[in-house]
C-alpha cells in the first residue's frame, strides 16, 4: 500500500472516530460533518508541518475546537459528554455499533462530574495518553492524572455503595 493510501485511510478513519465523539458531545449530524470537512482542509493545508506523532491529537484539539465556536455561536445548551452516549446507548442505532461495548464506560461515570468524564473517556475509550489528552484540553500533564484519578476514586465509591 502506498505511502499516500496509508495516510487517507489514517484521517478517515480518525475523522470517524472525531465524527462520534462530536455527536456525542451533542453536536448535530450536519454540523460534526461540517466541522470535519473543515479539520480535513486544515490537514491538507498543514500537512507539511505535521507529523504523525502529533496528528492525532492535533486533529482531535481543532475538531473540538471548532465544536466549542460553533456552540458559541449557536449559543447552545452545554451537553454532557457521557449523559449523550448513555442516551444514544438506549436506542437502536447503528452508527453507535462501535461503542456498545462501551456502555459501562457510560453507566460508570453517570454521576461523576463532566471534567472527570470527559477526561476519563479520552483516556479509556480513545486510548489517548496523559500527554495527549493535556495538550487537546490545554491542561497540565499533572492534572490529568489527578482528575483520572479522582474519577476511578468516585467509581470505586460508587460501585461500593451497590
Amino acid at each position: 500500500m502506498k505511502k499516500e493510501d496509508k495516510l487517507t485511510s489514517y484521517l478517515l478513519q480518525l475523522g470517524e472516530e472525531v465524527y462520534r465523539l462530536l455527536l456525542a458531545k451533542g453536536a448535530k449530524k450536519q454540523d460534526a460533518e461540517d466541522i470535519i470537512q473543515n479539520t480535513f482542509y486544515k490537514v491538507y493545508t498543514l500537512l507539511s508541518t505535521l507529523n504523525e506523532g502529533n496528528l492525532r491529537p492535533w486533529f482531535f484539539r481543532v475538531a473540538l475546537n471548532e465544536y466549542i465556536d460553533l456552540k458559541r455561536k449557536k449559543d447552545e445548551q452545554t451537553f454532557s459528554l457521557t449523559e449523550e452516549i448513555y442516551a444514544k446507548l438506549q436506542q437502536e442505532n447503528d452508527e453507535l455499533a462501535v461503542i456498545n461495548h462501551k456502555d459501562e464506560i457510560a453507566y460508570l461515570l453517570k454521576d461523576t462530574k463532566q471534567q472527570y468524564r470527559e477526561i476519563f473517556i479520552l483516556k479509556y475509550y480513545y486510548d489517548f495518553t496523559y500527554e495527549e489528552i493535556a495538550q487537546m484540553l490545554h491542561i497540565q500533564t499533572d492534572s490529568v492524572k489527578q482528575k483520572l484519578y479522582r474519577a476511578r476514586k468516585n467509581i470505586q465509591r460508587q460501585y461500593v455503595e451497590e
